[in-house]
């Protein structure tokens, strides 16, 4: 019997294959075949294991001609295939598409971000979602127009996602506020983040000061001393939460940093607290980062504390911690607080949905 069910399955799933392939390879089939196809594709289906069905999805999701139960199988099937046809389907509900892409699993909505047909609201109910991989696939899909409100709420999403912060400055099309994104750019983006800078702070600040960076800094000098005699007892922690302490920033963004292999962002916020060259270049050694042993690059850093006003660092280093007045400017957006207010609605919809098709809400707890 056991032999008899194993052969079973293994011949719907052949059939289920050669049938699709037969159906998919062209166009302009008679409606009398093609109602005889979804009867044969359906019982087949039915018959076939999870991964079977999800191997013929994307080609019937993507024919012109499959019938519309057909996808609605591949929704009822939950799994692989329910997030194939929410990417690849090509009239998916607005409506539970929204629900999904709001409350569905992280695999679901990943498949929602790469539809290159999405109304706002969904973009902006996957970008208010916890997950890198959801941000990471909006991000990288090119077939979608992100307005300025949505590219803002990503750029600040990206400090804490290095990953995310390079797809968006590869995304040139767009106009991207690289600042936010300075520790994921190359050598010649991060040039011309602090040109930029620099130029900014000249029209729009023509004295400096701690009143105009924002930050509540301690005085250079002994704040410089104070940073060094941790960086000689190399306690980095230590250093990182007396940083983080004088930028009013948060320990992960001020680690992140400490972290960058570079060093351009630590010289900055050296410059930034006022620290003046010397003790900075004396922390960079004691302190035993890679560039530090790179005579080169230590002349490189110093030559970039030198140059760039204290106001300019101050605008980078806000950026990239999300601290100071330039962040604060940058999160009062209608958009946020449109997606703040509509979140009851938007649940009640949700819940509609979920409720009129149970299958689906199934697929969402997988």
């Amino acid at each position: 019997m056991w032999a008899d069910e194993a052969g079973r399955q293994q011949t719907a799933r052949a059939l289920l294959r050669t049938i699709v392939e037969q159906f998919v390879g062209r166009v302009g089939h008679r409606p009398d075949d093609v109602r005889q196809f979804e009867t044969l594709v359906s019982d087949l289906i039915d018959l076939c294991d999870n991964e079977s069905v999800a191997e013929i999805a994307e080609s019937l999701c993507r024919h012109p001609e499959t019938p519309a139960a057909l996808i609605v199988k591949l929704f009822e099937r939950g799994g692989a295939s329910a997030r194939i046809a929410f990417e690849c389907a090509p009239e998916a509900s607005h409506e539970e598409t929204r629900a999904n892409a709001e409350y569905g699993s992280a695999d679901t909505a990943a498949a929602i971000a790469r539809r290159g047909d999405l109304p706002r609201g969904t973009i902006a109910a996957l970008v208010a979602r916890g997950e890198s991989v959801v941000h990471r696939t909006l991000a990288a899909n090119r077939a979608l127009r992100l307005d300025p409100a949505l590219v803002r709420a990503l750029t600040q999403l990206a400090r804490d996602d290095v990953t995310l912060a390079r797809v968006l400055l590869d995304r040139t099309e767009l106009t991207i506020d690289p600042e936010p994104l300075f520790l994921a750019a190359n050598e010649a983006e991060r040039s011309r983040i602090v040109l930029s800078a620099c130029r900014a702070a000249l029209i729009m600040a023509p004295g400096e000061g701690s009143s105009e960076t924002g930050f509540a800094q301690p005085i250079g000098a002994e704040f410089g001393a104070a940073v060094l005699t941790l960086a000689i007892e190399q306690k980095r922690d230590a250093m990182i939460a007396r940083v983080a302490d004088a930028l009013d920033a948060r320990k992960n963004r001020v680690r992140n940093i400490f972290d960058d292999a570079g060093g351009e962002a630590l010289a900055l916020t050296f410059v930034a607290l006022a620290v003046d060259v010397d003790t900075a270049t004396k922390i960079f050694l004691c302190g035993d980062w890679a560039f530090s042993r790179d005579e080169k690059k230590l002349r490189a850093l110093r030559a970039l504390m030198r140059s760039t006003p204290a106001r300019a660092a101050a605008r980078i280093v806000s950026a990239i911690n999300g601290s100071g007045r330039p962040d604060r400017d940058a999160v009062r957006r209608p958009a946020r607080e449109d997606w703040g207010a509509q979140a009851t609605r938007r649940r009640a919809s949700a819940d509609r949905a979920t409720s009129e098709t149970p299958h689906r809400k199934a697929d969402r707890s997988a």
